[in-house]
Parts: structure tokens; sequence; C-alpha cells
């Protein structure tokens, strides 16, 4: 959870992972995203994410991600990214629906009511700004340049070359 860092310490993330990844190392994150367009205001701010259930976190843009790279772990750089964050509405549903089947048992190990609706509210928040593509899931993978190792087997193919070729969606144009 890449958002747990938090704006302020980006860079030392990737400066760590730079210096701990081998030279033929890959470094793939998988992370929660903003839109650049809202990313100042939205980090800025305080919604009811990191307010009532992971304090302190932020959702940065993917702009914030690579500058923060770039800056802090030169040696590194972005070979591929994938949208994952179509997925995530549903999956949220359905995570929803079998908390909310399971609801007994979950008042049975304790948990308040109060739990139970921010828990609730948690899962619909978030099912709603991957709806509305309000929230992205990005898979990044870094890796050093020149590096020659593969990822199954095969030359990496980039996100915007499988757009080229029909098969993913553009993440520039976001």
């Amino acid at each position: 959870m890449l958002e747990a860092v938090g704006h302020e310490f980006l860079g030392t993330f990737f400066a760590a992972c730079d210096e701990l990844l081998s030279p033929s190392g890959l470094l793939m994150v998988q992370v929660i995203t903003t839109p650049e367009a809202r990313y100042e205001a939205y980090r800025r701010s305080s919604d009811f994410i990191n307010k009532h259930i992971f304090p302190g976190s932020c959702c940065p843009s993917l702009h914030a991600l690579i500058h923060a790279c770039a800056t802090a772990a030169p040696g590194l750089s972005v070979i591929d990214i994938e949208s994952i964050g179509v997925h995530y509405a549903p999956t949220l549903a359905s995570w929803q629906q079998r908390f909310l089947e399971n609801l007994q048992r979950v008042r049975q190990l304790g948990f308040s009511e109060s739990f139970v609706r921010k828990f609730v509210y948690y899962l619909s928040y978030c099912e709603a700004g991957f709806a509305t593509r309000t929230l992205d899931d990005l898979q990044i993978v870094f890796s050093r340049p020149g590096n020659v190792l593969s990822l199954g087997g095969e030359p990496s193919v980039t996100a915007v070359e499988r757009y080229r070729r029909g098969g993913a969606h553009d993440p520039s144009t976001r």
C-alpha cells in the first residue's frame, strides 16, 4: 500500500528501493491514484478515507509518483504501467455484499455499529470513486536503464505499446 507512505515520503521510498534493488532487479508497485488535475487540492485537504480509515494516507497522482522517483532515484525508470482500476468498482461491490451477508458474524466478533457503518460507507465511497474514475489503481514497473531482464521470458511491452496495438487503454491520456 504505497498510499500509506504519504506524499512527503515518496522520494524516501523510491531512494530506498533504488538502494536495495539489485542491478537486474525490477520494482513493481500497485497504488491507488488520484487524477493529476485534482491532486494538489486533494493532498492539501482531508477526506473521509484519510480521516476515518487510513489516517495520514495519500493516493498520489501518477505524475507525483514519477517525479518522486526521477528526483530521488534517477537510476530507476518506468518500463510499464497497467491500469486495473476498472476492476475495482465491481470488486468493492462484491466485498460490500459479502460483508453485509456476514453481519451477524461481524457483530459476534465484537465490531460496533459505528464500525459497520463506517466500513459500508468506505466500500461505497471507494466503489463510486473507481466507477467514476476519480480513483484508479495502477501497477507500475520500474527498472534500471539497460536492464535486459524481461517479464515472463519475453521483452517487456509497455502499456502504451499495447494500446497502439489495440490491447490496452493509453495511460498517458488520463
